[in-house]
């Protein structure tokens, strides 16, 4: 059986025909190579979401029973970005995703077994320029994403009333949480799954050295030896309590859930960090 997270990538992708190569990304085929056949599962019937988040597809029952709720958080210098909550709790999880051209889709999964039990609230967001986020200027640079992430944050604390922040990104969005690292007192810690070490605006961390709060980076053994090097040297200069984790395979997303749908130890690892 397939990973339901690579289901809903290709589902999406195919629903919104994007590719997010461009922004340096580990190019979104790593989707195709960490998800395998593009087959419907046969298992047992998913259904679409209502209203907005119809956008992502056939959801399987726990993701569609989650409670997920749309929102659109507004920033007179920023834009429009759209969003979607659920869970309850203290901690707010606040999700970036990888270029793949569905936006926050690519996080319901997980996002739904975040929330399975009490404490976390998840905060997933649409980076600029993907699913139905406009900032102003059409921008997508890491400079302009990492702006969207400060509206999100500030969400989370505010409306969320949040006492625990914590930035979670996979591939490009791995990237977009180390920048929120460096450069936003208001979160507690980051997560960063595959994200690019070269990637458009990552100098803003300095190696590691810029980071303000404590991070946990994975990173997979067959993404190539420079970007496993290139990640740990970021935990080794990085706030006391950052931690390394590495992979045999995968990318973004695909840490998380093996081929057989259950999550896999480095899922277990980020929940607990997130949790504190």
């Amino acid at each position: 059986m397939r990973s339901r997270i690579g289901v809903v990538v290709v589902l999406a992708a195919s629903l919104l025909g994007g590719c997010g190569g461009d922004d340096g990304s580990k190019g979104e085929a790593d989707d195709a190579r960490s998800t395998g056949t593009t087959s419907a599962p046969t298992q047992e019937p998913w259904q679409a979401l209502d209203g907005p988040l119809g956008r992502c597809g056939p959801q399987p029952a726990d993701v569609a029973d989650a409670g997920f709720a749309p929102t659109v958080l507004q920033d007179e210098k920023v834009g429009k970005i759209t969003a979607v909550t659920a869970g309850t709790g203290p901690t707010v999880a606040i999700l970036l995703h990888q270029t793949d051209g569905n936006g926050l889709c690519g996080w319901l999964a997980y996002a739904a077994d975040l929330v399975a039990e009490p404490g976390v609230q998840v905060l997933a967001i649409d980076l600029c320029g993907f699913g139905e986020s406009t900032c102003h200027g059409g921008r997508r640079s890491g400079p302009a994403q990492a702006d969207a992430v400060r509206v999100a944050v500030r969400e989370a604390r505010t409306g969320l009333q949040a006492t625990r922040v914590v930035v979670v990104g996979a591939s490009m969005g791995g990237s977009v949480a180390l920048m929120t690292a460096a450069s936003d007192a208001m979160i507690d810690t980051a997560v960063d799954l595959s994200g690019p070490v070269d990637w458009a605006g990552i100098e803003v961390i300095d190696g590691g050295r810029g980071l303000r709060v404590p991070v946990l980076v994975a990173m997979a053994d067959d993404e190539g030896e420079e970007a496993v090097v290139g990640s740990q040297a970021i935990v080794d200069l990085a706030p006391a309590g950052s931690r390394f984790e590495p992979a045999e395979s995968g990318h973004g997303y695909a840490l998380l859930f093996d081929e057989d749908d259950q999550p896999t130890a480095l899922a277990e690892t980020v929940a607990a960090w997130i949790r504190g």
